[in-house]
């Protein structure tokens, strides 16, 4: 059973005592607080600088998210950070130039009939993100959630199923994606091994993370690295997020409090 992050200390301070510890999480949810649009969330100036100071002390900060991944940049702005998008499909090159999964990109036809498809259940708030690589349905705007993923949800799963993508469900979101080996325990674990990171730390709020929780617990288990989840706790987390990871941490305030020890703890160890 999972416990909350204050009372792993001793085992915190080992990780950011690691040469090689990499620190890996999501955006919305997790390092800032969820809004009613993704244009309207906002990262604290205590977060910004943390990740700043932690960029400075670590081998490797990554940002896996399901955002494309140039709005994941244009969202956060430090340099020195790896951006991950689109769940693992895309990445920031060094350069500045959005580096797309090759194997995404014969599903950009199914993309766009599924596209036109989706407008069936637009309106009252429900609108379609068009990502490039992925397509998300938001209804967080409706006047009844429940009932409009009650009235929908199967409908915009077999939109999916005909055109052959994934479906996935989220937080009053449903995502319709490549049928792509690629999800964000995928593209941490290809981090890891980029950077050489033998210690590691993910954290996560939502369905997708539970990929990433899974994949740290897997790493550990097969001595890949020493690897550990953190699921930040909130009244919509779903179901087997809690279950899936080793600590927990009590929403976005409580994030930037694990952020800032960590931070201090690894300075302490270079001293």
């Amino acid at each position: 059973m999972a416990i909350h992050w204050s009372e792993a200390k001793d085992q915190l301070r080992q990780l950011a005592a690691h040469p090689q510890f990499g620190l890996f999480s999501d955006l919305d949810g997790t390092l800032a607080a969820l809004a009613p649009t993704a244009e309207q969330v906002r990262l604290s100036p205590r977060v910004l600088q943390l990740l700043t100071g932690l960029r400075d002390e670590l081998p490797v900060v990554a940002l896996i998210s399901g955002r494309r991944v140039a709005a994941l940049h244009d969202k956060v702005r430090i340099p020195g950070l790896v951006y991950v998008g689109n769940h693992g499909l895309e990445t920031l090159s060094e350069d500045g130039a959005a580096e797309a999964n090759p194997a995404a990109a014969p599903y950009r036809p199914a993309l766009d009939a599924a596209r036109k498809a989706l407008q069936a259940v637009e309106g009252g708030g429900a609108h379609t993100e068009d990502k490039g690589l992925t397509l998300t349905l938001h209804y967080r705007q409706v006047a009844d959630p429940e009932d409009f993923n009650r009235r929908h949800g199967d409908t915009v799963r077999a939109i999916a199923a005909e055109q052959g993508l994934e479906f996935f469900t989220g937080k009053m979101v449903y995502e319709l994606r490549p049928p792509v080996q690629m999800h964000k325990g995928v593209a941490l674990r290809e981090l890891a091994g980029r950077y050489g990171i033998q210690a590691a730390l993910f954290l996560g709020d939502d369905v997708t993370d539970i990929d990433g929780l899974r994949a740290v617990r897997e790493m550990r288990a097969a001595g890949e690295c020493d690897a550990w989840g953190v699921a930040v706790q909130s009244p919509d987390a779903p179901e087997g997020l809690e279950e899936t990871a080793d600590w927990l941490a009590s929403g976005v305030a409580d994030v930037e409090d694990l952020l800032a020890w960590l931070l201090a703890a690894r300075r302490a160890s270079s001293t």
